[in-house]
């Protein structure tokens, strides 16, 4: 049994390092970057050898990690936030994986385990071009391992939020980024005018409490700037991460994250100038129906709720009707299509 035990785990060690050294040939890592790697490998040997085990106990992990070989090793370094320890980190990475195999539809599940991309919805918005919401893995795993993104429909990035769950009542945002380095500046200024001044990162962490509302999640982390982990590229500001999660109504918590509200009250539609509160509904009315929208991608196929969400209304979708004024148009949809302002 020993000598089975024995062979089983050198046959994981030289399958997961034959993986690696493949992928610092397609990631153009030096020798050096490899040694530094395996170094850890080595050090860390009896819970590298565990970790192995585990992944390979279970398919939907074995099938991340031969799609994304950083996963053996992701849990080594600093990920996500850098008070994590070696322990948390580890059950982060086989949490995540575990909920996205019990809560996501099997074809979103297909596609984030092989390390594709998935089109959640299309937004369209009034009177510009419109917009696409897409789930994919991030090029790199240290901020999380999922990233939300808004995409013009030319694919450039406007917006992306990394997230990653832990245990199964829990979500940790790692990282808000706006608009990419080759995304025009109009591209955002025509979603904010379209959106009728919906910002593409506070629409985001909106779809991100859906999420957390459809999935019955209890908790919303985001990680401060000062705990971000260093080589992420950074999000909204250095320091504007701060007071991007303050604006969201987070409060500092421990673990080096932010502790956000599972929903965020809006201001009131019925005040102010009459041009106002029209603008304030219309936006209202597109962010709820983008939550729609992004909530229909995880239902299963038959139409309904994945396995343990809640099927009421989200918890900002309820908060925006009781808001919203009585005489407020909403906008309309057709199938998977968002039309704000119509």
């Amino acid at each position: 049994m020993r000598v089975a035990r024995t062979n089983m785990a050198g046959m994981l060690w030289m399958d997961a390092l034959h993986r690696r050294w493949l992928l610092r040939r397609t990631a153009g890592e030096s020798r050096w970057q490899l040694v530094k790697h395996m170094a850890s490998w080595v050090r860390l040997f009896i819970r590298q050898t565990r970790w192995l085990r585990a992944l390979n106990a279970r398919e939907t992990l074995r099938r991340a990690a031969h799609a994304d070989p950083r996963l053996y090793e992701r849990w080594h370094r600093p990920y996500i936030s850098t008070h994590f320890d070696l322990d948390t980190r580890r059950r982060i990475v086989s949490s995540h994986y575990a909920f996205v195999m019990r809560r996501f539809p099997a074809w979103l599940c297909e596609r984030i385990v092989s390390g594709g991309s998935a089109l959640l919805a299309t937004l369209r918005l009034d009177g510009v071009p419109g917009a696409y919401l897409s789930l994919r893995k991030p090029s790199r795993g240290e901020a999380g391992e999922l990233s939300l993104l808004l995409l013009t429909l030319e694919k450039e990035v406007l917006a992306s939020c990394i997230l990653t769950f832990d245990r199964c009542d829990s979500v940790i945002i790692g990282a808000v980024r706006g608009a990419g380095p080759h995304t025009p500046f109009e591209a955002t200024r025509e979603f904010i005018q379209g959106s009728h001044g919906l910002h593409p990162t506070d629409l985001l962490v909106s779809l991100v409490r859906e999420l957390a509302a459809l999935h019955g999640l209890k908790r919303i982390r985001a990680v401060a700037s000062s705990a971000r982990v260093a080589g992420s590229s950074h999000g909204v500001g250095a320091d504007g991460d701060d007071a991007f999660w303050r604006e969201q109504g987070g409060v500092p918590a421990e673990s080096g994250c932010h502790e956000l509200p599972l929903s965020l009250v809006q201001a009131p539609c019925d005040v102010g100038p009459r041009s106002r509160r029209e603008k304030r509904q219309l936006r209202e009315a597109f962010r709820e129906k983008a939550c729609e929208a992004f909530a229909a991608a995880f239902r299963t196929t038959d139409g309904r709720h994945p396995v343990g969400a809640t099927v009421s209304v989200s918890r900002d979708a309820a908060a925006i009707r009781n808001l919203s004024s009585g005489g407020q148009r909403p906008a309309s949809e057709h199938g998977g299509m968002l039309v704000a302002g119509l």
